[in-house]
């Protein structure tokens, strides 16, 4: 009887105990984009979301007891990438944040900034080349880039101040282009020639509008899959139909028809579904 209480109390221990996990979640945030990347016990959060969702996504991802993100970063200081990590901020312990250097002014980006600093979070400004190594994964920045060009297409248009970021482990490697559009595409092309943008997962840019994923873009990622963060019934329509019809030779899946999209460490192989 002892025993099988001591076998008992052991499971129970293993099953509170946060397990060492490889996962990429393209957590269903409804019109916005939110990615959990774990490896081993360590998190980083790429964006937030609208609103307070967000955290109830990470509540079905993360141990209820780990109320710490290694590194959280916004690509971009729009409200369906940023809003929803204030929430995080209030409610969980950040390592580090990562932001673009990118000029805006807004109550929003005000309020995130002043949030950073009144809680002591460090953070660095994210520039093309600056790697991040958690656990077993390597996170590469593509963008923001040091040029006249880049500069000149983030100041047309906020999405261009997207970070762009690659995140590897020895066996699989995801793109994640936040609403980096085709003129970024084309820089980032000309400024990463040799592979550095191939990708076996490609999170399609700007929820699958027309404006990102040109042809040749697609062509210098060739990704196996692709991710669609999109809210349901959203009024920008998307994604494109054009964009699906440029994808439709790979597995497409949609945070707005397939719920939080997980990609999974089983083993020697990766497990891709969808919560839906």
């Amino acid at each position: 009887m002892y025993g099988a209480l001591l076998l008992a109390a052991f499971i129970l221990l293993l099953e509170i105990i946060p397990q060492p996990l490889d996962k990429v979640a393209v957590l269903d945030v409804g019109q916005g984009d939110a990615i959990l990347l774990q490896s081993g016990t360590a998190q980083v959060l790429i964006d937030g979301g609208q609103g307070r969702v967000v955290l109830e996504r990470l509540a079905q991802e993360m141990p209820w007891f780990d109320r710490t993100i290694e590194v959280v970063m916004v690509t971009h200081p729009q409200r369906d990438h940023m809003e929803g990590l204030l929430h995080v901020l209030e409610a969980y312990d950040v390592g580090l944040v990562v932001l673009p250097d990118a000029a805006h002014s807004s109550q929003l980006q005000e309020a995130w900034l002043t949030m950073i600093g009144e809680r002591g979070v460090a953070y660095r400004f994210a520039r093309a080349g600056q790697q991040l190594t958690v656990g077993d994964a390597e996170l590469t920045i593509l963008n923001p880039l040091d040029s006249d060009e880049a500069m000149a297409a983030t100041a047309s248009d906020l999405n261009n101040a997207s970070i762009v970021v690659k995140a590897s482990w020895p066996d699989l490697s995801f793109l994640l282009t936040g609403d980096a559009e085709s003129r970024v595409e084309r820089l980032l092309l000309t400024a990463w020639p040799g592979g550095e943008l191939q990708a076996d997962i490609l999170k399609v840019g700007h929820h699958g509008s027309k404006s990102s994923t040109s042809p040749e873009f697609l062509a210098a990622v060739q990704p196996s899959a692709a991710i669609v963060s999109a809210g349901l019934d959203n009024r920008f329509d998307h994604p494109h139909q054009e964009i699906l019809d440029r994808l439709a030779s790979l597995p497409i899946w949609r945070t707005d028809r397939d719920g939080t999209v997980s990609i999974v460490r089983a083993g020697d192989d990766w497990l891709i579904t969808g919560q839906k």
